[in-house]
């Protein structure tokens, strides 16, 4: 059978990939809240065993698995492999957000698929999904390794792509069937972590005239202010990566750092003593995360010892959460 006839198919099966797409929006995989994936990633292993495919699945976390399904080629050691990647989570439901209908009542109008999800990725998700069934219902052999991969994790910054990689499931390249425009792009990476700054002293929000006046007495800061000083660096060093760095195939300036979540002071009465900064670094292949925490950690202490506070009180070394 010719290529052009299975790509027949998909038109022609469509009501097929239509439903199978309905189905992985109908569970509510919100994330947050998180673990809550374990009835659709059943499914999905359901629909990859009936398709002669070897599946595993273990949880990444509880309520929250991970599958993997591997089909062996004809000639595995003369033939790359591919991986087919992508997750089942999905972003949260805002109450303010206005539904036409129930986001997870999947229906379709004027030729568009919708519901939560439907774009970030279970379409995507769906559509590996049925071209594997397509190749199997037409009894196509692949002559290399095709490894199909429903990871959880992906709305909140958690590893289940990486998971599938330390349990050993790698492959020459990897297809990953996130929201795009339907075009191939390189993939980068990413990392998030916790950036803080902490005064080892506490003082009431009545002492600050001693703090900012002439005089006062009292060397101390708002840790929420000095983090103000280390978003602006981190700001800056995000323009110097836009200039300096490039990679084929990514638009100038997509290696980001994004100031994602901030978290600081304890109640009106006092003065800020601690400061939390979560944000979430985009960077290019061609970089590790090793050597990107290394430059923004290096960046972040440069930038508070040109501080007469922060110098004394440096912010810890930056950690990265996830990879």
């Amino acid at each position: 059978m010719k290529i052009d006839d299975i790509l027949r198919q998909v038109d022609t099966r469509s009501d097929e990939l239509i439903q199978l797409i309905s189905d992985l929006i109908s569970y509510q995989t919100e994330a947050p809240p998180a673990r809550n994936t374990a009835a659709i990633q059943d499914y999905i292993a359901q629909q990859l065993q009936a398709i002669g495919m070897n599946v595993e699945q273990w949880e990444l976390y509880p309520g929250d698995p991970i599958v993997v399904g591997v089909k062996k080629g004809e000639s595995p050691n003369t033939h790359q492999s591919l991986i087919l990647n992508g997750h089942v989570d999905v972003a949260s439901v805002g109450s303010d957000e206005e539904w036409k209908h129930e986001p997870f009542e999947p229906y379709v109008e004027k030729g568009m698929l919708h519901g939560r999800g439907a774009a970030d990725m279970k379409g995507g998700l769906g559509a590996c999904l049925f071209a594997l069934k397509l190749l199997h219902d037409n009894n196509i052999l692949l002559q290399g390794d095709v490894i199909f991969q429903s990871v959880t994790g992906e709305e909140v910054g958690e590893a289940g792509t990486k998971s599938c990689c330390e349990r050993g499931y790698k492959a020459d390249y990897a297809l990953v069937a996130d929201t795009s425009n339907c075009e191939l792009h390189g993939q980068g990476g990413v990392i998030t972590g916790w950036v803080t700054l902490k005064s080892p002293t506490t003082y009431h929000d009545g002492t600050r005239h001693q703090m900012i006046h002439a005089g006062g007495g009292v060397k101390a800061a708002s840790a929420i202010e000095k983090m103000a000083k280390l978003i602006t660096a981190l700001q800056e060093l995000e323009r110097d990566w836009a200039v300096t760095k490039s990679y084929p195939g990514f638009p100038a300036g997509a290696n980001t750092i994004n100031p994602s979540v901030i978290e600081g002071g304890r109640h009106a009465a006092f003065i800020a003593d601690e400061c939390k900064l979560w944000i979430t670094v985009h960077f290019y292949p061609n970089e590790t995360a090793e050597s990107v925490a290394a430059e923004i950690e290096a960046h972040l202490l440069a930038a508070a010892q040109a501080d007469v506070w922060m110098k004394e009180h440096p912010p810890p070394l930056f950690g990265v959460v996830h990879q």
